[in-house]
């Protein structure tokens, strides 16, 4: 008995990758109100993205969402919009879960490239991306408001081959 109520609360406690539903919109803002680092977006800007964008994703757990990913297709490219995961849930590879699902979805959709930028001082996303196989490929100097900040451009190659 002891083992199946232990298997249980594991299995409770899973993490759910599936796709950004309206009904996500106040959770979603929620993270971004508290993760600075991210693109600052509103809740119109979701609700838009949650009613119309295909690349765009939820980490739930217990049925509440903890994480998201939005991006976009545009040609073969595939573009990290923004990405952010509720402060008591980093570090449990919640981001990573959220990264691979849009990156088979876009190999799936045919892009070869990847892309996106990430606040310079952001170390912990410039180093998650690094482990996916991202590398820098520019800088847009003052690109971030609240506070000025430059933007590190980071692209990953999608295909397989260089």
């Amino acid at each position: 008995m002891m083992a199946a109520s232990s298997e249980a609360s594991q299995s409770a406690s899973v993490v759910a990758i599936r796709k950004l539903a309206t009904s996500d919109v106040p959770a979603v803002f929620a993270i971004l109100q508290e993760s600075p680092e991210a693109a600052a977006w509103s809740q119109d800007n979701l609700l838009q993205l949650a009613s119309a964008d295909p690349a765009a994703w939820v980490a739930e757990l217990n049925e509440v969402p903890v994480g998201f990913l939005i991006g976009r297709i545009a040609a073969d490219e595939f573009e990290i919009l923004n990405m952010a995961v509720h402060k008591a849930h980093r570090w449990k590879g919640i981001g990573s879960r959220l990264l691979d699902s849009a990156l088979q979805f876009s190999r799936n959709a045919g892009c070869v490239r990847a892309y996106l930028e990430v606040r310079a001082s952001n170390e912990p996303a410039i180093k998650l991306y690094a482990r996916h196989g991202f590398t820098v490929c520019g800088r847009r100097a003052l690109y971030y408001r609240d506070p000025v900040e430059d933007a590190v451009l980071l692209s990953l190659n999608l295909s397989g081959t260089q």
